[in-house]
């Protein structure tokens, strides 16, 4: 990065035949060299929409969100200190990972909220309720075959201003925020988790597994479930697992 740096610098003490060709280094300095090195420019989302946009995803306490270029920790922070989620930030920068997790441990958070300071192409998320992004549509485009083939049906992902191809989303909010507008879009992976119940007779002692265990039937989906017992579908899952353990669950089917 240094020497990429002093390259650009060299080549901006040179005089231009034109001034068209000047570097960008001359007129925006580091930031272009960011955005040349990260593919996305770090921006921060406000406040207003950061909660906005966990609002649309309908987080709820207990549930796993993952953050994509999670920058300065802001969105990471308020899915954990005001909704309850288990949140996890992803973040390729230094500076930007050591900052968010110093504010999370000044606020107290580290059992809720945490930043990994990798690549999050390489970040396995397949453990997501919700994942949230602020990227750019090119960089969408890019990421959307692993969001497809990682995430369970019925995660929600919720993008600003940047949308992703080839995606219906289920909701596109405009948001007026001081002097500019600001869309969310949210979306949701098709598909269903089925828990098909075993030919073994068996009782379980845990009234919420029973309730659970009432539902199972082969049709019902695991966010059926959840939707009629008032529960999350993490919380479901979790059940099901149980169940499957003491061999009343066969397993869970995946219907794309």
């Amino acid at each position: 990065m240094s020497e990429l740096k002093s390259l650009s610098l060299s080549k901006a003490m040179e005089s231009p035949s034109y001034p068209w060709d000047l570097p960008l280094v001359n007129l925006y300095g580091d930031v272009v060299l960011t955005f040349m090195y990260y593919d996305v420019p770090f921006v921060p989302t406000p406040e207003v929409v950061v909660r906005r946009m966990l609002q649309l995803a309908r987080v709820r306490p207990g549930e796993v969100l993952y953050d994509l270029g999670s920058g300065d920790g802001r969105i990471v922070i308020m899915a954990a200190k005001e909704f309850g989620a288990y949140a996890r930030g992803i973040e390729i920068r230094k500076d930007l990972y050591e900052q968010s997790m110093a504010r999370i441990r000044d606020l107290g958070l580290e059992g809720r909220a945490v930043i990994l300071n990798t690549n999050f192409f390489d970040a396995d998320i397949s453990d997501a309720d919700v994942v949230t992004m602020y990227l750019l549509t090119s960089v969408n485009e890019r990421l959307k075959p692993k969001l497809e083939k990682e995430l369970r049906p019925g995660t929600r992902i919720v993008s600003h201003d940047f949308e992703v191809s080839g995606w219906r989303p289920l909701v596109v909010e405009e948001i007026y925020e001081e002097w500019r507008s600001h869309k969310i879009y949210l979306y949701k992976i098709p598909g269903k988790e089925v828990p098909v119940p075993s030919s073994r007779a068996g009782k379980v002692d845990d009234p919420l597994a029973e309730r659970v265990m009432a539902l199972v039937d082969g049709n019902n989906s695991i966010e059926d479930i959840a939707s009629k017992l008032n529960m999350t579908p993490r919380e479901v899952r979790n059940v099901v697992n149980k169940l499957m353990g003491a061999g009343l669950v066969e397993e869970i089917r995946i219907i794309r």
